[in-house]
């Protein structure tokens, strides 16, 4: 099958092949030269694009098939016409074989056109290959009739004069309108290229004929909108508008753009751009500022209520961005309802799903945390609140299935539910429940504190190390070049989870080798050449991926270098930087404090080098030389 031939011979003709799939095990254990080349470049390509490995098998049997038969016409390179007798992947083996050079475009033979007989246009008598030249094809839409300057008859005619008097008279002057002869023209390539202004001698001449029919054909652009919002215009009472009609796909239905909303959609983009947006982020967010600015206009602030109900392929993606970039313009009105604190929101949310009684008791609760009891005291924050209510809620709901009002709730009731928590989650319910009781005591709400000679008594942990091969390789496995240089300064250098979000980019000192960390008493931590060449490779991809961005961290993320706000990288972002490498950050900057601790007995080094309390470095000291300690643990 196919069996090579001379190299260099000629081919008489190409004879069309009935390939199939059986002849590719026909020829599997031929040689064939440039096929070692091939292979690589279509596994390539299937990776590249996320391919399986049938699909470059495939490919890898067509491309055989096509260099038999490359050999068989004892050609250097496979002609394009090979391919199309392939059973399968054509275009995939075609698009191989121009990467490796070995593809011979396809030859196309121009077809013989027998020139025309010479004649001349019927209408001006201009000498071309036409009977009615292209000139004088544009005047069909004229009526016919006999020129009364030059007699010709059955012509088009513009005011009585046919298109050869026209043009005479034009190059001519008007003198010659009484004249009855015509300047003999050329046409075809050879016919002069008549500047005619539209209107003059009733010929219209376009300069973009193609321009011309394409605008005529286009439909007419969509009218404005009548929903326009008009900043001198009152509202009778706020409706919250509805975006779902709105489909994707749908943006050529919208109405058109102001003026001003063009100009403010243009700058949208022209901004996105220059922060360096994923191209999906701002081709949402230019979509969703589109269906705004079409509906609503820029002439008035937007009600921010209406932005983030905008429909959007990613939720809050587009929503976040655009009120950021308007409320810079101001241009945005508040939401009264997203003005309220967001665990306030999440604490108002879960009381309001107990009864009423219990619902009011827990209310006066938050009261107090708030500083706004009967006794004045500081303020707790409302994230310190919604954690205390997360580790009541379970208990709570159970009570409000037996119980009208937390004065029926005993000590034998809150040491049942203690019972059911021990280690650290007793310790945190404990200290939530007597919070709950003292606060409704102090109120006067409850008569006796059911809490009052509660206590738990837990074992104290010490700090365990962390085997030696599970930290083994750990900067490698990191995944990218901001999670290798967190995972040294952590590891190395034994940095906590908090003041590594604040680090800034001010505070880091390449040159010097030194990183400025902000603590109670400030504390400089000396790069060592790892991690000197990791925060190096570190600000070059961040230069390269945010050149813009003007936020002072030295972490950032695709989310805080377009926050206006400028804030530092969240605490999920750390979390997923360790998911992978299945550690938790507390547990390895646990095992540098003890590793240190291992090496000195000196606790007021671990208090200056670690920010740690005096409390906790004699735990380390203790857990790393036990000898010392005067007493046992429990």
């Amino acid at each position: 099958m196919c069996r090579p031939a001379v190299h260099g011979q000629l081919l008489l003709f190409r004879p069309r092949r009935h390939l199939a799939q059986e002849h590719v095990r026909r020829i599997r254990d031929r040689h064939l030269a440039d096929y070692d080349d091939l292979q690589p470049l279509a596994i390539a390509k299937a990776a590249e694009q996320g391919l399986s490995k049938h699909w470059w098998r495939l490919t890898c049997w067509m491309l055989r098939l096509a260099l038999a038969v490359r050999d068989a016409d004892g050609e250097d390179l496979v002609a394009e016409e090979v391919l199309d007798d392939l059973p399968h992947s054509q275009s995939a083996a075609a698009d191989i074989l121009r990467e490796a050079g070995l593809l011979r475009p396809r030859q196309r033979r121009r077809p013989v056109i027998p020139p025309k007989p010479h004649r001349s246009c019927r209408h001006c008598d201009c000498w071309g290959f036409r009977s009615v030249c292209s000139g004088c094809s544009s005047w069909g839409k004229h009526p016919v009739g006999d020129c009364r300057r030059c007699g010709r008859r059955g012509v088009p005619l513009a005011d009585g004069i046919c298109r050869g008097c026209c043009l005479h008279i034009y190059h001519h002057g008007p003198e010659t309108r009484e004249e009855t002869w015509t300047q003999l023209w050329f046409g075809g390539d050879l016919a002069p290229r008549l500047a005619i202004r539209p209107g003059t001698l009733a010929y219209p001449a376009f300069a973009n004929k193609a321009q011309h029919r394409a605008a005529i054909a286009r439909p007419s652009a969509p009218t404005l909108s009548p929903h326009l919002v008009d900043p001198a215009q009152t509202a009778l009472f706020e409706v919250r508008r509805d975006w779902t009609c709105i489909a994707v796909g749908e943006l050529d239905r919208l109405p058109s753009l102001t003026p001003a909303a063009q100009v403010l959609l243009d700058d949208f983009r022209s901004h996105a751009r220059q922060q360096g947006w994923d191209e999906q982020v701002r081709r949402l967010a230019a979509r969703s500022l589109r269906i705004l600015l079409a509906w609503l206009g820029a002439d008035a602030p937007i009600h921010e209520a209406d932005i983030r109900s905008l429909p959007a392929d990613r939720p809050s993606t587009s929503a976040r961005r655009i009120l950021q970039f308007l409320a810079r313009r101001h241009m945005v009105i508040p939401d009264p309802a997203r003005q309220v604190d967001i665990h306030q929101r999440a604490i108002d949310q879960r009381i309001q799903t107990f009864p009423e009684e219990i619902a009011d008791e827990l209310r006066r609760w938050v009261l107090v945390l708030r500083g706004e009891g009967r006794r004045e005291h500081p303020a707790m924050p409302f994230e310190t609140i919604r954690k205390y209510l997360g580790y009541l809620y379970p208990i709570l709901t159970g009570w409000a299935a037996r119980a009208t009002s937390l004065r029926e709730i005993t000590k034998d009731d809150c040491q049942a539910a203690l019972t059911q928590r021990p280690g650290p989650t007793g310790r945190d319910f404990l200290s939530a429940l007597r919070s709950l009781f003292r606060a409704l005591k102090q109120e006067r709400v409850i008569f006796r504190d059911p809490t009052r000679t509660l206590s738990l008594s837990t074992a104290e942990r010490l700090p365990v190390p962390i085997p030696t091969d599970r930290l083994r390789g750990l900067i490698d496995r990191a995944e990218s070049p901001m999670a290798k240089f967190v995972v040294a300064l952590v590891a190395i250098h034994g940095l906590g989870r908090r003041e590594t979000r604040h680090l800034l980019l001010a505070d880091l000192d390449l040159a010097r080798g030194r990183l400025k960390v902000r603590r109670d008493l400030p504390h400089t931590v000396y790069l060592d050449e790892l991690t000197h060449t990791l925060a190096t490779d570190w600000l070059r991809d961040c230069h390269r991926r945010w050149p813009l961005t003007t936020n002072p961290y030295l972490l950032a993320s695709q989310q805080t270098v377009a926050d206006d706000r400028l804030p530092p990288v969240s605490t999920m972002v750390m979390n997923q930087i360790f998911r992978p490498l299945g550690l938790t950050l507390s547990k390895l900057r646990q095992d540098r404090i003890l590793d240190e601790a291992r090496q000195t007995e000196d606790p007021v080094h671990l208090m200056r080098v670690f920010g740690i309390a005096a409390e906790t470095a004699m735990k380390y000291i203790h857990t790393a030389h036990p000898e010392r300690r005067s007493t046992l643990w429990r």
